[in-house]
């Protein structure tokens, strides 16, 4: 279906979903056969049917797990179509977990988007569709290649300028999300536990809710992230890690509960399985005007 002219211009994500829906499209849907994923219904599904299904609430862990691994094994040894339906299908995901990073910097947006999409071909290649969390994998290698680009850019925006005139200072960037990716580059945590940290302490996510979707006891996972969270505290220099139950601050027990400032202005990360990052309106964003959100919000 053509686009009006007037149209905002299409990014990568765009082009990928105009690319999936056709291969989609009757009379020779691309999708998978009857009985290759057990749990799904008995008949051929069209792969925008399929990606339907897997994000279903009702659509248990091991059923979305199984059907990208046939997905990833079939883009690994035939490329091409299953590439672009493999894509197609996390699609939404790679859109949230890139969604912040292009509004932290608007005018590189298509750019974000693209490297996303080139780490997401690097993880087909290298992700055995034999492991588990599979879509949290190839989105998580995904957003750290974008990540990788929008350090690069705020790097750059850091830099002294030629000019002879006082310029305001460029806002050192500490995000969170970019010291568990830096973490896991040093080798300090798992890409798993990092994914834990993400959602749990800086999205919505409960402990229950995680260990539903690990396949552990809720207090298997809540040592397992404190062990993680000990690691990244001791590389940071920090100070050591709060008891439970004692009043923390940051990375202590504290910043669990929903109504704490960090997780209310914070959305579901991607990792284990979000709902994506709100829209928020900053009356007063310090940060440098190339990288402010931009007013029209309609991207």
């Amino acid at each position: 279906m053509s686009r009006p002219s007037h149209a905002m211009p299409q990014g990568p994500f765009d082009t990928l979903e105009d690319a999936f829906e056709v291969l989609c499209a009757e009379p020779r849907p691309l999708g998978l056969e009857a009985g290759v994923v057990g749990g799904l219904p008995a008949r051929p599904l069209p792969l925008t049917e399929l990606r339907a299904v897997l994000l279903h609430p009702s659509t248990g862990y091991r059923v979305r797990n199984q059907a990208i691994a046939v997905l990833l094994d079939r883009a690994r040894s035939e490329g091409g179509r299953w590439t672009v339906g493999l894509a197609g299908v996390l699609v939404f995901g790679l859109r949230r977990a890139t969604s912040g990073l292009c509004e932290v910097c608007p005018h590189k947006a298509a750019d974000i988007e693209a490297e996303a999409l080139a780490g997401l071909l690097e993880g087909i290649a290298k992700t055995d569709p034999a492991r588990n969390r599979l879509a949290a994998r190839l989105i998580w290698l995904a957003r750290n290649r974008a990540k990788a680009l929008v350090a690069k850019e705020l790097a750059e925006v850091g830099r002294p300028g030629r000019h002879l005139t006082s310029e305001v200072p460029a806002r050192p960037y500490g995000h969170p999300d970019l010291v568990l990716i830096e973490a896991v580059a040093e080798g300090v945590i798992e890409a798993a536990d990092a994914a834990l940290i993400g959602d749990t302490r800086l999205g919505g996510m409960s402990l229950a809710e995680a260990a539903s979707r690990l396949g552990m006891a809720t207090e298997s996972v809540r040592h397992r992230r404190r062990r993680a969270e000990a690691r990244v505290v001791a590389w940071l220099g920090g100070p050591p890690m709060p008891r439970a139950g004692a009043p923390a601050e940051g990375l202590g027990e504290a910043a669990e509960s929903s109504s704490s400032s960090a997780v209310r202005f914070r959305a579901s990360t991607p990792y284990l399985g979000g709902e994506g990052r709100p829209r928020i309106e900053r009356a007063n964003d310090r940060r440098p005007a190339a990288c402010q959100p931009p007013t029209d919000t309609r991207r």
